[in-house]
């Protein structure tokens, strides 16, 4: 598919591509332009990769008369769903965790243990979401085209460690959401700022490293500032995002349009969002790479004793769901039956 080459052609066209959204929607005539939300830089893989390609998509299928329009700086990114519900914005992506107790059902995904690609992780998310968490109705005057993750996360630090041992009382931004309670079980001391703000608080000393996945190498600059990786095999957490529609945009569209996005939304999207996410994150450790980052694998002993530390999250956030009203523990058994 042609969007696992923007890994290798990133460099290219990261700002011609956006300009090309744009550019390509106000000339059209007669057509819906759908304004997107954005809140990542250009470099990062929504804007570069998977808006462009879900621009191509949209507008093939109805035959030019709708497209996107990428616009940054319309709201912070803990307000991105407000912007979106409100209709500031037609659409837009958001990290459940940013927004605490509004989402509940969404740390299903999150949970340390669910090892996989963003691309398996996200389409078994997707599904889930439809059979299980939907049921829940979180998100209230929008509809989710696509529930996804992002690839592995990891733990990445100015200094080197050997150890989650190693990192009880450091300062680490820690993101929201279940990673939240990930950092509380490993006595990190936690920093909560959004990702585009993670680069400056690690450079000032407010936070000596990151819980990330690897595509921020590069998407954030991380690998400036964080040099040491430290990678857990079995999955350390993931971070939940929705992929989002204004509910009066959609009811709005013509009949044609709406369909056009009626069989785009749901689990293929979600996988084909997740594989750039992967193609993402290989781009992150070869940027990395080529600036010095260092990365560790951890121990079985290691392995072990996350596990052990974590081991109290997984019931505590199934409680949660259940008093949303959906059965936490067949959720999270289909979840893990679709990877």
């Amino acid at each position: 598919m042609t969007h696992k080459l923007f890994g290798k052609t990133l460099a290219m066209g990261v700002g011609a591509v956006a300009m090309t959204i744009a550019a390509t929607a106000s000339t059209a005539s007669a057509e819906t332009v759908l304004t997107v939300a954005s809140w990542a830089g250009p470099k990062h893989t929504m804007n570069y990769g998977v808006f462009p390609w879900l621009n191509d998509k949209i507008k093939a299928c109805a035959g030019g008369d709708m497209s996107l329009k990428v616009e940054y700086g319309l709201a912070p990114p803990p307000a991105m769903y407000d912007t979106v519900r409100d209709g500031v914005a037609d659409m837009t992506w958001i990290v459940h965790g940013y927004t605490p107790g509004k989402f509940v059902t969404t740390k299903l995904a999150e949970l340390p243990g669910l090892a996989g690609s963003a691309a398996d992780v996200s389409a078994a998310y997707q599904e889930t979401h439809e059979k299980y968490l939907a049921g829940a109705n979180e998100a209230k005057g929008v509809v989710v085209l696509a529930n996804y993750v992002h690839g592995p996360g990891m733990l990445h630090t100015s200094t080197p460690i050997s150890s989650y041992k190693d990192i009880a009382g450091m300062k680490l931004r820690v993101g929201g959401g279940v990673a939240n309670a990930i950092g509380t079980a490993l006595d990190v001391a936690g920093v909560n700022v959004p990702a585009p703000a993670v680069y400056e608080t690690i450079a000032s000393g407010v936070a000596d490293g990151v819980f990330f996945p690897m595509e921020t190498m590069y998407a954030f600059k991380v690998a400036e500032i964080a040099k040491y990786s430290f990678r857990n095999p079995d999955g350390m957490y993931t971070t939940s995002f929705g992929l989002l529609m204004n509910a009066d945009t959609y009811d709005g569209l013509s009949a044609a349009n709406k369909k056009c996005i009626d069989d785009i939304k749901g689990v293929k999207l979600a996988r084909e969002i997740g594989e750039f996410w992967d193609a993402a994150d290989a781009l992150g450790l070869e940027k990395g790479l080529e600036v010095g980052l260092v990365v560790t694998d951890a121990s079985d002993a290691e392995r072990a004793y996350f596990k052990e530390k974590t081991a109290g999250i997984e019931a505590d956030v199934l409680a949660a769901i259940d008093a949303a009203g959906v059965d936490g523990k067949a959720a999270l058994a289909f979840f893990k039956s679709k990877l």
